[in-house]
């Protein structure tokens, strides 16, 4: 413990290291009027960052809309495809009932009777 102190003695951490100009606070506010007016008289904003803001708005409700659009017209061809597949299943229900009621004999005179 006795060591910390003699290093903290032995450093030169009492003086300030900082310093501010003479009459820094007194003149303070008239140079930050000047530099506020030199920079804003200087500084010309172009349309390109004035529209910078608007072209991001429209392009996410581009997007927006695209994949709505996008969505609905996956959404409409699935729907056709549930109704050809609906239509599907019932034609080869009707098909299955009709091959119900043939037996293997006229399945035979059938094919026989088509190749003649």
């Amino acid at each position: 413990m006795q060591n910390e102190k003699n290093i903290l003695d032995s450093v030169a951490y009492k003086k300030n290291p900082f310093e501010v100009p003479e009459n820094y606070f007194s003149d303070f506010s008239k140079n930050l009027e000047e530099k506020i007016i030199s920079t804003d008289a200087s500084k010309k904003i172009s349309i390109f960052t004035k529209m910078k803001p608007w072209m991001y708005i429209a392009a996410s409700l581009l997007l927006f809309v695209g994949g709505i659009q996008w969505y609905i017209s996956k959404m409409v061809g699935t729907e056709e495809l549930v109704e050809n597949t609906e239509t599907m299943e019932i034609a080869n229900e009707e098909a299955t009932m009709l091959y119900a009621y043939v037996d293997d004999l006229m399945l035979m005179d059938y094919l026989i009777s088509e190749n003649d």
